[in-house]
């Protein structure tokens, strides 16, 4: 008696297998797309920024400004006092660039926030920041007296 022995899978079962896998994948690629927040991202780099602007503020013993020119543009600038009227120089190692796609709104333009030799804001800004990504996901900046910013 001759006896068959089959081994490995025929051409049906393998096609099967890989379209469960290929819809499986595309699952969970939908869904691992939408852990990207650029508004997130937005907010933790300009939170960075303004603690890096003040902590420039307390180690130099002097006034540091931050400007938000545009959307994206932040610009920082550096004094013997917050109230100083065209005494400011550009401080050349503070930089912030925010990703494509993200828009920055404060109430004015442009909107500018000022850090003292203590690390404090002598006024509060005028409003908070409000940062939208293309999706509609947003975040907004508080700022308080003490030089603290809050991402919420």
């Amino acid at each position: 008696m001759v006896q068959s022995s089959r081994q490995g899978f025929t051409l049906i079962e393998i096609l099967v297998v890989m379209a469960i896998v290929g819809i499986l994948t595309s699952l969970v690629a939908l869904n691992v797309r939408g852990l990207n927040n650029d508004a997130e991202a937005a907010s933790s780099i300009l939170s960075g920024a303004f603690l890096q602007a003040r902590t420039q503020a307390i180690s130099t013993s002097s006034a540091v400004r931050v400007t938000l020119k545009d959307a994206r543009t932040l610009t920082f600038e550096r004094s013997a006092r917050c109230d100083a009227a065209d005494s400011w120089a550009a401080v050349g190692n503070v930089t912030a660039t925010l990703p494509d796609g993200v828009s920055v709104s404060g109430s004015g333009s442009p909107w500018r926030v000022c850090f003292t030799s203590r690390g404090e804001l002598p006024t509060l800004p005028p409003g908070t920041l409000r940062i939208t990504d293309e999706r509609g996901r947003s975040r907004t900046l508080t700022f308080y007296l003490t030089g603290s910013v809050v991402a919420q």
